[in-house]
Parts: structure tokens; sequence; C-alpha cells
């Protein structure tokens, strides 16, 4: 049987810094692929040439219908506090789906977000 682990996933890019960002020296982005509590977030930072990032599942980065103080940098940078209520409802098994997503991120930005592929990585 073949291993479909590390098929690409479709991921919304929901949160990421403006252009020219006063206060943050590097890009910022945040994307996810909505699964309910195994719903995966990935951050992304810095320039393309020297970028880190890394995915986790959205109960590592929503404990208690709130977010980890850990990331509120990453969220600060990308004005991405908007999305907390729908990743605690992820969080909590919730069947937020990628169109209410993709409503509300509309409904903030007037247009819709980026997608990106990436695989599942958080095994």
């Amino acid at each position: 049987m073949s291993d479909n682990s590390r098929e690409p996933l479709d991921f919304l890019v929901l949160g990421h810094s403006p252009e020219g960002a006063t206060g943050w020296p590097h890009p910022v982005s945040i994307s996810v692929h909505p699964l309910g509590e195994m719903t995966l977030l990935n951050f992304s930072k810095g320039p393309h040439i020297a970028n880190v990032g890394g995915q986790l599942r959205v109960t590592w980065v929503i404990v208690d219908d709130a977010l980890k103080e850990s990331f509120a940098e990453e969220f600060d940078a990308c004005d991405a506090h908007w999305l907390v209520p729908y990743l605690a409802r992820l969080a909590a098994g919730e069947g937020v789906t990628e169109h209410e997503l993709i409503d509300a991120y509309r409904a903030k930005f007037g247009r819709y977000p980026k997608t990106e592929l990436s695989a599942n990585h958080t095994f």
C-alpha cells in the first residue's frame, strides 16, 4: 500500500505582513488547512533567501479557546487576530469550512486569499 501522507494539501494564506510593515523587520505569513481539531497551520518568517518556518496542529497554537502568547508576535505582524475565533472553533473540533474562512477573509480584506501547497509534516 502506498503512503499518501506527504501528498500536497491546499492551504489558505490568511495572515501576511503588509508590504513595508513598520515595526516588523521581515515578512511573516500564516496559512491554514482546515481539518477540525487536526487543522494544520504553516508559519513562515523572514525574507525568502533566509526564511524559517514550521507546521503545527491548531491545538498547539490555540489552547482553551485562546491564542498561546508565544504566537502573539506572528499574529500581530500579520494582522491575523481576526482568525483566532475561527481557529478556536477548529481546535474544539467544530466544522469550520474553507468557504467560511474565505468569506471572513474577503469581508476583512476585500479580496480572496492566496493559496499554497504543502504536505502534512506534523507526524
